[in-house]
């Protein structure tokens, strides 16, 4: 296999769900994050629910202990990161700017 194809697969594999049906809803806390898998590095949008209604099918991306978030949306050439110091964890900022964005790229 070539370098190109191996960094392709691996990617792939990172960026899409790995886990079994059976590990469903993925449960933070106690919170339940319907539409959530994970691959092999990063939390990944497996179908849109009401837990984000706003992330797109195919995102991918992680959580850090004091609120920061990134994610991806190859689909719409998109990269987010932001960095908030707010413990406990919450994802109001994600989420109150994933629709803004998302909304701005689209008109």
């Amino acid at each position: 296999m070539d370098i190109a194809s191996c960094r392709d697969k691996t990617v792939k594999l990172m960026t899409s769900n790995q886990l079994p049906e059976q590990a469903f809803p993925i449960y933070f806390g106690k919170e339940k994050h319907h539409g959530t898998g994970y691959g092999l590095g990063f939390s990944v949008r497996t179908e849109i629910t009401d837990w984000d209604p706003a992330g797109h099918v195919g995102e991918y991306g992680w959580g850090g202990a004091a609120s920061t978030h990134y994610w991806s949306s190859p689909a719409d050439k998109l990269i987010v990161v932001t960095f908030e110091q707010i413990m406990p964890y919450e994802s109001d900022t994600e989420f109150g700017t994933k629709k803004i964005i998302y909304d701005a790229i689209r008109k």
